[in-house]
């Protein structure tokens, strides 16, 4: 869990930004502008430059911002100029408006200045707001950091591209999951056909439509039990479409320290954006965002109207498309469900999935006892099966090398001898 607000003494201020500001210019590139840092009269002022930026980057910074402390105001603009603040303890006063952190940006034709400053004791928010800043706007320009792999790699995010696993061999298909029909209908209806035939769909939409718009789906929920297939089906749907799968696992995104998981968040969903197209597979979302009447923390309130935000965003500005994966839908905060286009269920295998799914991991069972090795195992998911299956190899390789046997396939009524003894009948783990 992130621990609570804390405030810092100017000194200890300085000294975090010198260090992890550096850090941060280490890892974004080499030629990255570090900051000049100056305390004067009790107050920090921080000055450093970007490229060139424009009305969207500009956004972009406050969505940003908001991401680690929110309710920033824009105190000032005019052409070239805008000052941003944050609330502090007094408010928006202007008379104390020193106390509170603020952001000046001046553009010129080539570049952008950036300059931060803050009177007396600055919060852990405060300060994660001016790092995922510095961050941001030292990436831009960066020919490495432009590759969003590697800014999501640096993120703990796995990205898999479907065109380089096929020349290395590795094709994914509908075949790779056995049976579910009906689902696999679904997800063609709703995300491959969209995206492979876009020009159908939207000339579609300008027949039944008053107002144009793109009948393309924005986010989809996977729900379902532990491994029934949601995250190897995610990846079928990113073979299918030859796009890249962004894969984000929760404790990618959790951090312990305040502010840090929203900010976190954030960054992934703007690293995926630099992708034409992709799909973000965000694995375990009610962790990331489950039900306010639940007494939510506050930083997992802020967690949630980041992901929010995020998700109302995305059909305008960007080619990606949210799967959001749930065993417990009925925890997610009622606001975050009405964001998905539609909710996919993943039900447990019936008695012939689960003989088609034998026949992926037992082939030389012949089929009718692979109907009746099916009717013992219903309960049990995917990769339960998978799982039995393979400790029943291990078994049995384990004799052949005891008893010196020659190799051969375990017969059927070694899988059922192993049913009885690990006592695995009917069980859902």
């Amino acid at each position: 869990m992130e621990q609570e607000k804390k405030t810092l003494d100017i000194l200890q201020v300085k000294e975090i930004l010198l260090k992890q500001i550096g850090t941060i210019a280490h890892e974004e590139r080499s030629n990255a502008t570090i900051p000049e840092i100056v305390l004067s009269q009790e107050e920090i002022q921080i000055t450093f430059a970007s490229g060139k930026i424009h009305g969207e980057i500009l956004l972009q910074c406050i969505e940003i911002l908001n991401s680690s402390l929110e309710n920033w105001r824009i105190s000032s603009i005019e052409t070239g100029y805008m000052a941003l603040q944050a609330p502090s303890i007094s408010g928006y006063d202007a008379k104390y408006g020193l106390d509170s952190l603020r952001i000046r940006f001046t553009l010129y034709p080539s570049k952008c200045n950036v300059f931060v400053s803050k009177r007396g004791e600055m919060s852990t928010p405060e300060l994660l707001a001016i790092f995922g800043l510095y961050r941001f706007l030292s990436s831009l320009g960066n020919s490495e950091t432009k590759n969003p792999t590697d800014i999501l790699v640096k993120l703990g995010a796995t990205v898999y591209d479907p065109i380089e696993e096929e020349l290395k061999g590795e094709k994914m298909g509908f075949e790779r999951i056995a049976g579910y029909k009906s689902v696999k209908r679904e997800i063609e209806e709703t995300i491959i056909y969209p995206l492979k035939h876009p020009e159908v769909f939207d000339n579609v939409s300008l027949l039944t439509k008053k107002y144009v718009s793109k009948n393309k789906p924005r986010a989809i929920l996977f729900e379902g039990s532990p491994g029934v297939g949601k995250t190897t089906m995610a990846k079928v749907v990113s073979a299918e479409c030859k796009i890249p799968l962004v894969y984000v696992p929760v404790e990618s995104i959790l951090s312990k320290y305040y502010g840090e998981s929203s900010q976190n968040l954030a960054m992934v969903f703007d690293s995926a954006s630099l992708f034409p197209n992709c799909l973000l597979f965000l694995d375990e979302i009610d962790s990331l965002a489950g039900r306010r009447d639940d007494g939510m923390f506050d930083a997992n309130r802020k967690l949630l109207s980041v992901l929010l935000r995020k998700l109302d965003g995305f059909e305008a500005k960007t080619g990606t498309i949210t799967i959001g994966a749930t065993n417990r839908k009925g925890d997610l905060d009622s606001a975050l469900l009405s964001r998905f286009d539609k909710s996919i269920y993943f039900p447990l295998p019936n008695q012939e999935e689960i003989a088609e799914i034998l026949h992926a991991y037992a082939l030389q069972i012949e089929m009718e006892d692979r109907k009746t090795l099916a009717q013992e195992l219903l309960g049990m998911s995917g990769r339960n099966i998978r799982d039995f299956c393979d400790s029943v190899e291990r078994r049995w390789s384990t004799e052949l090398v005891i008893s010196n046997h020659p190799i051969q396939a375990p017969p059927f009524s070694f899988y059922l001898e192993c049913l009885k003894i690990r006592g695995l009948k009917i069980i859902d783990s």
